[in-house]
């Protein structure tokens, strides 16, 4: 059953011309993902323990002990071909979403570095724990901006630190193995999240959360879901294997 409030706003980016429509369903329960199902949407990502604890949905199962995760979507409406960036580690994984979602994505693998200063802007969400670093231009820079950005952030005991990267820039395969370094790990494709092109969210995260609680309507979010969950794993063990290693030595 397609839900009226959905299909409204479905219906205005149709008039509107938009590439499409992206919405983040809970994952508490599987109504709200069988509604985006309805109108062909796939998912494309899942943010972990997005949203708190304290949240409750009434009627529906909830679990007051851990944050909620988010599983987002994408359907697409009227795209065109893009240029995206990857590392090499993440193509096969990009290209699988491009060909489900039926989206003309040139994938290109580049070491290609900036030359320029990196700017970004950043939104914290005090009610749930959560901020979001844009970037907007990818420099030379990143890391140690956005290491210096980290440090103001999680002086506020957040949950979780979301992070935007434009990979319609040639310097953001790059860029996403160096954010890997410093903790960052695939949250979700976002196809034209930007007037800039498409962007990926990468996640970083700092409070426990049960994955076990995260309920996806079909194989294609279990898929998704076992695919984030296996990047926080690598990543955060290499994290952790690099520090333990600098303080060693």
């Amino acid at each position: 059953m397609q839900n009226p409030w959905q299909k409204k706003r479905i219906d205005i980016a149709n008039e509107l011309a938009l590439p499409g429509f992206w919405t983040e369903c809970v994952t508490n329960h599987v109504y709200s993902q069988h509604e985006m199902i309805a109108f062909n949407a796939k998912e494309t990502g899942l943010f972990i323990g997005d949203t708190p604890a304290t949240i409750s949905m009434k009627g529906l199962e909830n679990h007051p002990d851990t944050r909620m995760s988010l599983l987002a979507f994408y359907l697409p409406l009227h795209d065109r071909p893009h240029t995206i960036f990857i590392p090499s580690q993440h193509t096969e994984h990009a290209k699988a979403l491009a060909e489900d979602l039926n989206l003309q994505r040139n994938i290109v693998v580049t070491k290609k570095t900036a030359n320029r200063n990196t700017t970004f802007h950043t939104v914290i969400n005090s009610s749930i724990q959560t901020a979001n670093i844009s970037i907007d231009r990818i420099g030379d820079d990143l890391i140690p901006a956005v290491k210096h950005e980290l440090r103001e952030l999680e002086a506020l005991n957040l949950a979780s630190i979301y992070l935007d990267i434009p990979i319609e820039q040639e310097a953001a395969a790059n860029a996403y193995l160096e954010l890997e370094s410093i903790g960052f790990f695939w949250g979700s494709w976002m196809p034209n999240f930007s007037t800039e092109g498409d962007s990926l969210r990468l996640q970083k995260i700092y409070q426990p959360v049960n994955v076990e609680t995260i309920f996806c309507a079909r194989a294609q979010g279990d898929s998704i879901k076992q695919h984030v969950l296996s990047e926080w794993e690598r990543v955060t063990k290499n994290v952790q294997g690099f520090n333990e290693s600098n303080s060693s030595a």
